[in-house]
């Protein structure tokens, strides 16, 4: 009967336990940023995003493989995106492509082409026989 006992109140705590943690999780959920009625399903309509502005690129430029490009590309705060981006294509033109989306005229977008002086260099593939193996490297 002392076993009994004992093992009751051991599924009592672990009830207990269970029941914490899920109202834990409960709590932990996100919320939103108003607040809705049960019944409602909010459509697309309804939810609105904020745009954040935002700002990033890159550029390569790499005279030994004649590798050259550019990527750049910003958001405003009232989510009008605007970019550039560029590469020197195997006939030496350099491709510029600057772009702007926003909610007046989608996106828009204009190549033009640059004339450059670089001479691309096009790897020659390696014949099978001269391949060396790939090096694994060891797991320490």
């Amino acid at each position: 009967s002392h076993k009994l006992i004992n093992r009751i109140n051991i599924l009592k705590t672990m009830k207990v336990i269970i029941a914490l943690c899920l109202f834990g999780v409960v709590l932990s959920a996100p919320q939103g940023q108003r607040a809705v009625s049960q019944n409602h399903q909010m459509t697309p309509e309804e939810i609105e995003f904020l745009p954040e502005p935002y700002t990033f690129g890159h550029e390569v430029s790499d005279d030994e493989t004649t590798n050259y490009q550019t990527r750049q590309e910003s958001q405003d705060e009232n989510g009008v995106v605007t970019g550039e981006y560029s590469w020197v294509a195997p006939n030496g033109i350099r491709y510029i492509t600057r772009y702007r989306a926003d909610k007046e005229n989608g996106f828009v977008v204009d190549t033009q082409e640059e004339q450059t002086n670089i001479v691309v260099i096009i790897p020659e593939p390696i014949p099978e026989h001269q391949k060396q193996p790939l090096l694994r490297q060891q797991q320490i």
